[in-house]
C-alpha cells in the first residue's frame, strides 16, 4: 500500500468539499466553488516550490475555511460545515484528531485562548447545532464562546 502524501490529501479534502458547498443556494459557497475551480491545477503539479510547502499553505487555508463559512446564513453554514467535516475525515482524519485534541484542551482548561481557538469552536458549534442529543455539551461551549467575547478581544472578520 503506497502511502498518501498531505497535497493529495488535501486536493482531495477541497476537491470533495466544494464539490459538495457548489450545491447548496447560497453565492458565497458558489463563489467559493467557482474559485477553487480556477486554482486547483496550481496544486496538482507544483513547481514553484515543494510539495510539503503548498501542503502547509493548504492545510493553513482548510484551518481558515470555517471563517469563511462564518458569513453564510446559519442553514447553508451548517451544511457548509458538515461537508468540510464529511471530506477531511474521509481524506484526512489525522486532522481532525489533531481538531479533537485541541477541543479537548480548550474543555480542560475551560477557556478559549485565541482566535484560532475561537474560529475552532466556532466551527464545532456549527457543526453540533441541531442534534437534539448533544444540548448539554453545547451549552458547554456557548458558555466558553460568551466568555471569550466578553473578555472584548477583537475577532478578524
Amino acid at each position: 500500500m503506497t502511502r498518501t502524501d498531505k497535497l493529495t490529501k488535501l486536493i482531495a479534502v477541497f476537491d470533495q468539499f466544494h464539490g459538495a458547498i457548489e450545491a447548496l443556494d447560497d453565492p458565497l459557497a458558489k463563489r467559493l466553488a467557482a474559485n477553487w475551480t480556477e486554482i486547483r491545477s496550481n496544486y496538482l503539479a507544483p513547481t514553484k516550490a515543494p510539495r510539503s510547502a503548498y501542503a502547509a499553505g493548504m492545510e493553513q487555508g482548510l484551518r481558515e475555511t470555517p471563517l469563511l463559512l462564518g458569513s453564510m446564513p446559519p442553514p447553508a453554514r451548517k451544511a457548509a460545515a458538515e461537508a468540510l467535516a464529511v471530506a477531511i475525515a474521509a481524506h484526512y482524519p489525522e486532522f481532525l484528531l489533531k481538531d479533537a485534541a485541541q477541543l479537548e484542551r480548550i474543555k480542560v482548561h475551560g477557556s478559549i485562548r485565541g482566535e484560532r481557538e475561537f474560529y475552532l469552536v466556532r466551527h464545532h458549534l456549527d457543526i453540533l447545532e441541531g442534534d437534539p442529543m448533544r444540548k448539554q455539551e453545547l451549552q458547554q461551549w456557548y458558555e466558553l464562546v460568551d466568555r471569550f467575547e466578553s473578555r472584548g478581544t477583537k475577532i478578524s472578520p
